[in-house]
């Protein structure tokens, strides 16, 4: 009877033991992929944002990334702030915010010149809804902030943006990732020292 018994339980024990090895020859393949695919991404990644910079600031000369100890030194919503020169004379800035739309996040790079205002707007990524939602991320809404300053608002006046109809969640995360970028760049002192990377990012 234990021999009967123990003979029923070893196929149980071979598929066990099989799905068990696949499972971890699966974990140890998905792991190798990561290690090559990781740094491919993050190399592609930041060849969309230094080409997100240049559209912004053709003329630039020499752009530094902020050298920030870590991504907690930046208020919520900025991820990475680039400072941009021609010739030795700072012209402006680049920053990586997003604000939160109708169904994910959008990031954005907004260029900010000298004199705190829009130059223009890149958006990195979203996932809104396809037609209405994608408006705001069309490249005629964005230029519409050209020129603006802090705070951008809805509202009637000098630094009036507007709505897209039927889009009021994604506009207002540009809106609202565009406020961000402003008023953090403010605090961005012009100069290449330990608060910047060596080297330029576009050399």
């Amino acid at each position: 009877m234990e021999n009967e018994r123990i003979a029923s339980l070893k196929p149980l024990a071979i598929i066990t033991g099989k799905l068990m090895l696949i499972t971890v020859l699966s974990a140890v393949l998905l792991a190798c992929i990561n290690l090559i695919t990781e740094p491919i991404i993050a190399a592609n990644e930041s060849s969309k944002k230094n080409a997100a910079v240049l559209q912004l600031f053709p003329d630039a000369t020499d752009i530094y990334q902020m050298n920030e100890a870590s991504a907690d030194a930046y208020p919520d919503g900025i991820s990475e702030v680039f400072s941009v020169y021609k010739a030795g004379t700072f012209v402006g800035c680049c920053i990586v915010s997003e604000a939160m739309g109708f169904g994910d996040n959008i990031s954005t790079m907004v260029g900010v010149g000298a004199d705190s205002r829009v130059i223009g707007i890149r958006v990195l990524s979203i996932a809104e809804t396809p037609g209405i939602g994608m408006a705001a991320a069309e490249q005629t809404y964005l230029d519409s902030y050209i020129g603006l300053a802090f705070p951008v608002t809805f509202e009637d006046g000098a630094n009036h943006a507007d709505a897209i109809t039927g889009a009021t969640y994604s506009s207002r995360a540009i809106r609202d990732a565009v406020n961000l970028a402003l008023e953090y760049s403010t605090q961005i002192t012009p100069q290449t020292s330990d608060t910047e990377t060596e080297g330029s990012v576009n050399e």
